[in-house]
């Protein structure tokens, strides 16, 4: 045991630095508010870069306890002192607050983002919106009465017409319970695409190539397949309207020529006679063509059209997904132009979003795929492609398909992709007008969070919450200056990003990391939003995994946890908001649930029994 006389002479140093310093940095952030938020946050700061180890273990053997105090640590430690019996003086310019008020200000940062609560459960639920629930809106209702508070409409996918759609589908929900008097509102918050680089294109070289037609229940063609034939992939149509799924670059005979109302005719691979309609020139030797029925082809297969005839060289099938295993090659396109004109290689090539984030990879590079279930290494860098091999895939083929995540954690996009795209930019308008919060993505530094304000403000959406999202490193190193430029706007959260923040930091570090950006949001009263693989076994499965039940205990510790779309995810907000209640209730009567519930095992029964 240490001499509590010598303790508290230590702590009291400690102490008066910490407060000599925190009233230095005030001074280079300033505010006109939540002053006591950005003290507490620098005073922790403080305390995590400079407490000695010893002195803490020394505190936490007297049961002072500096963990968890966070959000009133100036105060805590001066009730250490005072219990210490040592004499100290106090910073009146430094805003310090006690337990209580700190709760107060985290408590109105939380309404001010996430709106009243409605129900006794303090932790919210966010869900992310399915677009095909438009056309199932009592889904939507069911989630609001289980429990869903903010419903999130990622527009890193769909088009504003259908997140209109989607959030109207949400207002009439909500006024159907109305009348019903089960009055249930949400907030609905969108979250910027921002610099996410992901498959657009994706094609397959195989052997025979099937070109399937999509058919009714009856067998019957219903929509043709659309097409592009070309007789020079050099001058291929760029970019290629995207209902285009295969193209067949073909050889003329001399002096044949093609145009719009011709019919080229083919026996494919089993024999069975098919035709391509000539829809029109699209560029130049290149037609737009349309297929009515399934047809399996191959090179070197002749077509022809009155008294000329045609070799089909090259054939690229573009499908909506793509399968992937330990050892398939992918090849990744900068451009739709070299992507069309590619030749027969076995893999699978692509192009993506964002074709500048290729601008700085290297032979060596990591990316990951669809949120790190597919790793692949970049083995050589081409003058139009990247190439790079699946070297990870979870022991089975795992599927690749337009929209999935592409991930580069040592590539330094950053140096090359502003943080607010073309694309965002184009998207501020209309989340200004349509959305209750708005999410930005990928952030990394302070002056990402001041412009996407400013924006806002220039659409008269100045008050419109604003959620940070950490998913990466440099948002991390930067964290604790994001936070103090949040403390300047009306509202203001985190959201851990755990997807994408896991690869970049390492999945043995995230337990780690998740917990620090915790204990810093705590420090500054910031509301923060647990994201990424909630129960989604639950939810896409309709089974939980054992382990998921306890990442629901740990998510507990923000304001609000989200959970993604799945076939199950009724069931998973039902269970989430169960679990969160329970969870509630048992903090505040932890010790009599254990030892009084007759239906709990009793836990400390060893101590009971005789020796």
């Amino acid at each position: 045991m240490h001499d509590k006389r010598d303790l508290g002479a230590r702590l009291a140093a400690f102490y008066h630095a910490l407060v000599e310093w925190v009233a230095q940095k005030r001074k280079h952030f300033p505010l006109s508010s939540r002053e006591e938020s950005r003290d507490q946050l620098l005073a922790y700061l403080y305390m995590n870069e400079h407490m000695p180890l010893d002195l803490m273990e020394a505190l936490e053997e007297e049961g002072l306890l500096l963990a968890g105090q966070e959000s009133h640590l100036i105060a805590a430690m001066e009730q250490f002192l005072t219990y210490l019996r040592t004499p100290f003086d106090r910073r009146e310019e430094i805003r310090k607050v006690k337990r209580r008020e700190a709760k107060r200000l985290l408590d109105e940062q939380v309404e001010a983002m996430f709106g009243p609560r409605g129900h006794s459960r303090r932790t919210r639920i966010m869900v992310t919106m399915d677009e095909a629930w438009i056309d199932h809106p009592d889904i939507v209702e069911r989630l609001l009465l289980y429990g869903m508070d903010i419903a999130r409409i990622n527009c890193a996918y769909g088009s504003p017409e259908t997140w209109e759609t989607l959030a109207a589908v949400i207002r009439q929900a909500e006024e159907r319970l109305q009348q019903q008097l089960l009055g249930k509102r949400c907030r609905i918050y969108m979250d910027l695409p921002g610099p996410k680089i992901r498959v657009d294109r994706l094609a397959v070289n195989t052997g025979p190539v099937k070109l399937a037609v999509q058919k009714n229940e009856y067998g019957e063609s219903v929509q043709p397949l659309v097409g592009i034939i070309s007789f020079d992939s050099s001058n291929l149509f760029s970019p290629l309207p995207h209902d285009v799924s295969f193209i067949l670059e073909l050889t003329a005979e001399e002096e044949a020529v093609v145009e719009q109302g011709d019919e080229l005719f083919f026996n494919d691979v089993r024999g069975k006679k098919r035709k391509l309609k000539v829809m029109e020139q699209i560029g130049p030797s290149c037609f737009k063509v349309l297929l009515s029925r399934t047809a399996y082809v191959q090179n070197g297969m002749k077509l022809w059209g009155g008294s000329v005839s045609f070799t089909l060289s090259s054939t690229l099938f573009i499908p909506m997904k793509a399968l992937v295993k330990t050892g398939t090659t992918l090849y990744i396109y900068f451009d739709e132009a070299q992507f069309a004109a590619a030749k027969a290689e076995q893999g699978v090539k692509m192009t993506t979003t964002l074709a500048k984030a290729w601008r700085n990879v290297r032979a060596g590079d990591r990316l990951y795929l669809n949120d790190g279930k597919i790793l692949a290494r970049v083995v050589k860098v081409h003058e139009w492609c990247i190439e790079a091999k699946v070297i990870a895939d979870g022991g089975k083929q795992k599927t690749i398909k337009q929209g999935t995540g592409i991930h580069l954690p040592d590539s330094f996009i950053q140096l090359t992709v502003p943080r607010l795209t073309d694309r965002d930019l184009e998207l501020i308008p209309f989340i200004a007008k349509h959305a209750d919060m708005v999410g930005l993505s990928f952030v990394h530094t302070p002056y990402d969070l001041r412009k996407l304000y400013r924006l806002l403000s220039k659409h008269g959406a100045s008050s419109l919450p604003v959620i940070v999202k950490i998913e990466t490193r440099k948002a991390l190193q930067n964290l604790a200056r994001i936070l103090l430029e949040g403390l300047k706007l009306p509202a203001f959260g985190v959201m851990i990003a755990r997807g994408d923040l896991a690869l970049e930091v390492g999945f043995e570090h995230m337990a780690v990391t998740q917990q620090e950006i915790l204990a810093l949001c705590r420090a500054a009263h910031v509301p923060v939003i647990w994201a990424t693989q909630v129960l989604e076994q639950l939810a896409k499965k309709g089974m939980p995994a054992r382990a998921e039940i306890s990442d629901v205990s740990l998510g507990k510790q923000a304001q609000c946890v989200m959970l993604n779309k799945g076939a199950h995810i009724v069931e998973a907000v039902r269970m989430l908001a169960s679990l969160l209640e329970n969870e509630e209730v048992q903090s505040l009567h932890r010790w009599e649930a254990v030892t009084h519930d007759k239906e709990l095992p009793h836990l400390f029964a060893l101590l009971n029994e005789e020796e």
